[in-house]
């Protein structure tokens, strides 16, 4: 029987892609595909109107950044009304037909129901440290299943709550974030205490749930995450994708090695670009597709110091901004190897997206990193420079082990298939009654 499965928008209409907000796109997509209706619960800082048809037209807007006076007086009042209420009622944007959504697929993608609510995700932060209670929302087409893809302080009322905790990297490794450590702890025991239940991305944060919060094995699930390319990127044919990666971005097919995701502590960059420097592995550039991000200063001044420039050995690092999806899949196969050597993750998606493309993977050997790349990678110690280095030099010099790894992910990939998630997904369902 079919029902309503509903998620939250804080990441899915983010303009560059994060790990959650695939895992949120995932979860919608095998959701839908399963026959159920799905709904996103939006938190855009945009207009409201009582007719339906001007709400969707202001929906669709850009987000607006009132002056910091305003959104103080702003926040204040919300919360004073909050308190005299039980229930937060988030507006439905109803489908009136009348605008052209063709930019506009990132909000709409596999939707059922829309519903908004001005800076929901922001003031449930807010209303949570001044109250130490979650906000109630109250949602018109009642979801039977509430997934909150992050740790957001939110209950849907009359719903099953369900909240993703893809890691515990904020207290494993605390100088690599800069999340609010307290309020997150507190949320997470909040979580354990009155949530239906908790799932997670591997066995390892499984692991790390349940020993550092004392969580009840029974109420936490680890589903994996969904790996997923449309089969005409999958399988696009390699003359194609080197004519992308050369015409578009004046890279040799099959002769770069290749980083992607986030500049942040965790992501260990400084150290891949010294292993880098130090490898025999020349005419082979080092690519790195990012934008800047939070902190990682050191990692930053080295990556502007040597970007672009004709460097000892034939070496080159150069840096692309985030690009398409259709792009990335290009440049993802169009490489060497993609050189992930995170010190942490939940999962280690680019780990899992270079595998299922067929591209050789060297990594690191952080235990969910370990657990998703199988035998299927290449894996190095993450703070130790010379086997990081030993490692990029194997996979420039060796095609044999190119060649085993590039057979060998793929099968190791199809272990985080949609397929695969939808029926891990439907099983978990089972337990709850649906």
């Amino acid at each position: 029987m079919p029902f309503k499965i509903f998620i939250d928008g804080l990441n899915i209409a983010l303009p560059h892609g994060t790990g959650i907000a695939t895992y949120a796109r995932s979860l919608l997509n095998t959701a839908k595909n399963s026959g159920h209706k799905t709904g996103v619960v939006y938190g855009r800082n945009v207009n409201n109107s009582e007719n339906p048809r001007l709400r969707e037209v202001l929906f669709f807007c850009e987000e607006s950044n009132p002056p910091r006076v305003k959104k103080l007086f702003f926040t204040i009042n919300k919360l004073l009304s909050q308190y005299k209420k039980n229930n937060l009622i988030p507006s439905k944007i109803l489908d009136n037909n009348f605008i052209d959504k063709g930019n506009l697929k990132k909000l709409t993608y596999n939707i059922d129901y829309i519903y908004n609510y001005s800076n929901l995700f922001n003031f449930s932060k807010t209303y949570y440290k001044s109250s130490n209670n979650f906000l109630n929302i109250d949602i018109e087409d009642k979801p039977e299943i509430m997934h909150w893809t992050h740790l957001i302080p939110i209950k849907s009322v009359g719903s099953i709550n369900f909240y993703t905790i893809h890691d515990l990297v904020p207290f494993t490794h605390p100088y690599a974030d800069r999340s609010d450590k307290v309020m997150n702890w507190n949320m997470i025991l909040k979580i354990i205490e009155n949530g239906d239940h908790i799932l997670t991305v591997s066995e390892a944060s499984r692991r790390d749930i349940i020993r550092l919060f004392n969580a009840p094995e029974s109420q936490v699930t680890n589903l994996y995450q969904a790996v997923e390319f449309e089969e005409g990127l999958k399988n696009r044919p390699a003359h194609l994708v080197e004519r992308d990666v050369n015409g578009l971005f004046g890279l040799e097919y099959g002769h770069y090695f290749l980083f992607y995701g986030a500049i942040e502590p965790k992501k260990n960059v400084k150290r891949l670009i010294e292993a880098y420097m130090a490898a025999d592995c020349p005419d082979y550039p080092l690519v790195i597709v990012s934008s800047r991000s939070w902190s990682a200063e050191e990692d930053h001044a080295l990556l502007e110091q040597l970007k672009g420039r004709e460097l000892p050995g034939k070496k080159k690092i150069i840096q692309l901004d985030y690009m398409s999806r259709s792009q990335l899949v290009s440049v993802v196969k169009g490489a060497r190897a993609l050189v992930f050597p995170s010190i942490a993750e939940g999962f280690g998606l680019p780990v899992a997206e270079a595998m299922c493309l067929g591209t050789a993977v060297i990594s690191s050997t952080h235990p969910a990193i370990q657990e998703i790349a199988g035998d299927a990678a290449l894996l190095v110690d993450p703070y130790d420079v010379d086997a990081l280095s030993e490692a990029i030099s194997a996979i420039a010099e060796d095609d044999n082990l190119v060649k085993t790894l590039q057979q060998r992910g793929p099968v190791q990939a199809e272990k985080f298939s949609m397929e695969n998630y939808k029926k891990r997904l439907k099983d978990f369902y089972k337990k709850f009654g649906f």
